[in-house]
């Protein structure tokens, strides 16, 4: 029963499978860990074609608010996404990727390929926590923040716990001094809110796909049957500055304000605070 427990702890496999691998392996340790990871190899395989539709999105060293990492990891559902085993794993990889100076700033699964973490490959670790857990995991997607001249806003929607969920948010904001900026963080929160919020399409009218625009000034010239030709101009640009309001960050109403527009909200702080701010980036990540 000793052998059983330590080989219980060491692999997080059920007691009858590690009593199975001990008498295989003539109560030998190490062999009966390797004669487990076989098996679970094998049972891994089986799962790593079926679909992922829940996860975490996992963020790591966002308190720095200069310099970190969201990586994107999924599973089969909502119940392992908050599993303990998984939700270390998401927090692990995404730290070790933000430590790892040889990897691409940001990327797929393909670009880890040569990632290790605590001496192991990453196969293996996910073959391990497939087996372990019994559900199809992938890595989707990461990227590491980094600017000197930037500083970055993150929100994590309903936590799972302090660093993963299943909405996150990263909003980067330019200035002309760093330093005051990191002050006003708390103040400037609500924006990386409102990307997770409201989801903007972009964060003005420049940043939207011109292809979007011109489907809805098509939408516009449908609904109007009955107006006069030299009146539809105006309107088409009434209605698609509406439009633009509503969907980028810097035109839409604050969501703890609506009075005010993220626009004036930030220049509203950029003067009382002697600073320039601006928003140059932005990403929304979902599960």
């Amino acid at each position: 029963m000793e052998l059983i427990k330590k080989l219980r702890d060491s692999t997080g496999s059920g007691i009858v499978d590690c009593k199975k691998a001990l008498s295989e392996n003539n109560d030998n340790l190490e062999a009966s860990v390797k004669w487990l990871r076989e098996k679970g190899i094998l049972k891994a395989q089986k799962k790593q074609d079926r679909v992922t539709n829940e996860g975490v999105v996992s963020f790591y060293n966002s308190s720095s608010n200069t310099n970190l990492t969201v990586c994107k990891i999924k599973c089969e559902t909502d119940f392992v996404a908050k599993n303990d085993d998984f939700l270390n794993f998401a927090e692990i990889l995404s730290k070790t990727i933000h430590e790892d100076k040889n990897i691409n700033d940001y990327g797929t699964h393909k670009d880890l390929a040569d990632l290790n973490i605590n001496n192991k490959s990453l196969n293996d670790c996910l073959t391990e926590l497939i087996a372990k857990i019994g559900e199809n995991i992938q890595i989707v997607s990461y990227k590491k923040y980094f600017s000197e001249k930037s500083i970055f806003i993150t929100y994590l929607h309903n936590k799972y716990n302090s660093n993963c969920s299943k909405i996150g948010s990263v909003v980067e904001i330019s200035t002309d001094n760093t330093a005051s900026a990191l002050k006003l963080v708390d103040e400037l929160k609500v924006i990386a809110m409102q990307i997770s919020a409201m989801k903007p399409m972009g964060i003005d009218e420049n940043s939207i796909d011109s292809k979007i625009i011109e489907d809805e000034k098509d939408i516009i010239l449908k609904q109007m049957n009955n107006v006069p030709d030299d009146k539809k101009d105006q309107i088409i640009r009434g209605k698609l500055n509406k439009f633009l309001k509503e969907n980028t960050l810097l035109g839409q109403a604050l969501i703890t304000d609506p009075k005010k527009s993220v626009s004036s909200f930030l220049s509203e702080i950029s003067q009382n605070n002697n600073i320039t701010l601006n928003i140059t980036s932005m990403d929304l990540y979902t599960i």
